[in-house]
């Protein structure tokens, strides 16, 4: 009898890590598609010289993966997923970089419990962390990526000081 109950315990967890693999492919080749249909490049699990993490919680991960970097209307964006620690004691979390352009519209997530922090020229966006959560909870779901590269679309121009004309009619 424990040998049947060590097989169904054996099997159980070899089902609930290729479930959680499967889930893992799945966001990977969702974000590479949002990536493709706005214009970004998909890095994969190497981050941009450019972009510095100093001072922020992530400035030591222990892993990166989903990169993407491009332009959007004017205003750089870079996302990614990545893993801070390890063992019982890591958490994951997509962060969001944008880099500030004097000019041009300030552009935030729109997403619940969000927090920010500022490194030079960028502002860093990221869910704040929970005292007890799924491993791969803290990992913005792509719908909400996508919105924010939406969102971050439609700032039309930079702003200036020039008032826009009066309609004629």
């Amino acid at each position: 009898m424990p040998i049947v109950f060590a097989l169904v315990a054996v099997a159980f967890m070899a089902l609930m890590l290729f479930l959680v693999y499967r889930a893992e492919r799945w966001r990977s080749g969702a974000i590479r598609a949002l990536a493709d249909r706005f214009g970004c490049h998909y890095l994969g699990e190497g981050l941009p010289q450019s972009l510095r993490l100093e001072g922020t919680p992530f400035s030591r991960p222990s892993k990166i993966w989903n990169v993407i970097d491009g332009e959007t209307n004017g205003t750089r964006i870079i996302a990614f997923d990545c893993q801070i620690g390890s063992g019982k004691y890591c958490w994951r979390r997509s962060v969001i970089a944008v880099e500030r352009k004097p000019g041009f519209p300030k552009v935030v997530p729109s997403f619940a419990d969000i927090r920010k922090d500022s490194v030079g020229k960028w502002d860093i966006f990221y869910r704040s962390k929970k005292h007890f959560e799924f491993s791969i909870a803290g990992l913005t779901p792509v719908e909400e990526l996508e919105s924010f590269l939406v969102n971050a679309s439609r700032v039309d121009q930079p702003v200036t000081s020039e008032k826009s004309p009066e309609p004629v009619g």
